[in-house]
């Protein structure tokens, strides 16, 4: 990934130089030619294709995010078999050291009393009683030893099995931890070039973008609109055939509308309600606008998208999984407020009329927004 936008740098770098060394040709040559100002239109084009830069950056972002924490549970899952491993060789290796002791014994108290042979034993009975007494202790005193003997090697057998297990699965804890500091630095180097590609932005250019993201915002409003607005027609529509329901767009848990805020105040979105501050909704409710979009984050004011559906869920800082885990959760086709909205690539909390609240993007943060494209619906 960091390959990818380094490239796409040097591009830049070297189409800037070429313009650069273009331009200063021509002021030497026309003066006033050189000073001429970008057009509102030319300006209007940049803001609009450093959008298209960043939502696509956005969309590595939360990919990077999923392959970070799907690296990190690896890493645990194979450091937890490794303590398994460990436990299993501590435990035979206990067992083992018990039955070499008693063989020790054994072979200690054969030799300091002279251990009589069979035919000895045998010969020296004096009754039919004693000599197959004797008989059943020859046959259990070698099998018991044929069995420790056999016990100590089986177990051996095992220790060097579970020797074998914990090195593979700390390879496998290397190996992940390894793959996690790369997608964190190379998400960090992502996030970094975003705030470059902000920064390397004029005035001009700065203020046009935001109000490309601003309309993006409003279409996205427009959308869900027109979606809340088709479910109270189709609601009054059934009223007036006497269908007797006054169901009028509400969704359950005081979510009645659609739209994303975008910071902003919007007539039909749903209204935070104090009353529901420790529901699903009610978490996510009391952080739209109010908390910003940070990778890897789950933290108070802080999150990304997986981050922040975990927070919502659980009440809790602490993250459940990534999109990957959610797609793995049982999808229901009559999603409720609370409900889980998820593709490959983003999540969000249902909240009713096809209407999500997620953490969007950098710069952007918690919004309400339409549920897109793709998505599917599922249940914690």
């Amino acid at each position: 990934m960091s390959e990818h936008f380094s490239a796409v740098t040097r591009r830049t770098f070297l189409g800037s130089a070429a313009v650069f060394g273009a331009a200063t040709c021509t002021l030497a040559l026309n003066p006033l030619t050189a000073l001429a100002t970008p057009t509102a239109a030319e300006k209007q084009a940049e803001a609009a294709a450093t959008l298209d830069k960043i939502n696509a950056m956005q969309t590595q972002l939360d990919a990077a995010s999923d392959d970070y924490f799907t690296a990190l549970a690896e890493q645990e899952a194979a450091q937890g078999k490794m303590d398994e491993a460990q436990a299993r060789i501590d435990e035979a290796s206990g067992q083992i050291a018990d039955l070499q002791d008693k063989l020790g014994t054994r072979a200690r108290s054969m030799y300091r009393t002279g251990s009589l042979s069979f035919i000895d034993l045998l010969l020296g009975s004096t009754t039919f009683q004693a000599f197959t007494n004797n008989w059943d202790l020859l046959n259990n005193m070698n099998e018991n030893d044929a069995n420790m003997v056999q016990q100590t090697k089986d177990l051996r057998a095992e220790v060097e099995a579970q020797k074998a297990t914990y090195a593979e699965q700390e390879r496998i804890a290397a190996e992940q931890a390894e793959t996690a500091r790369q997608v964190k630095e190379e998400a960090e180097a992502t996030v970094a070039e975003m705030q470059a590609v902000y920064n390397s932005l004029s005035a001009e250019a700065a203020e046009l973008l935001e109000q490309e993201r601003e309309a993006q915002r409003r279409a996205e409003e427009a959308a869900a609109a027109a979606v809340v607005a088709q479910a109270i027609a189709q609601a009054e529509q059934s009223q007036s055939s006497g269908g007797g329901n006054s169901g009028g767009g509400s969704n359950g848990g005081g979510n009645s509308g659609g739209g994303s805020n975008g910071g902003g105040s919007v007539s039909n979105a749903p209204a935070y309600v104090p009353a529901d501050a420790g529901s699903v909704v009610g978490r996510a409710q009391s952080y739209v606008g109010n908390a910003q979009y940070v990778w890897g984050a789950c933290a108070p004011g802080q999150f990304d998208c997986s981050g922040f559906v975990s927070y919502c869920l659980t009440g809790s800082y602490s993250r459940l999984g990534t999109t990957y885990t959610f797609l793995g959760w049982p999808r229901v086709s009559d999603p409720q407020p609370g409900d889980v909205c998820v593709n490959s690539g983003h999540c969000g909390i249902y909240v009713g009329n096809n209407q999500m609240i997620h953490a969007a993007t950098e710069g952007v943060g918690v919004i309400y927004g339409p549920v897109q494209a793709g998505m599917v619906f599922v249940r914690y």
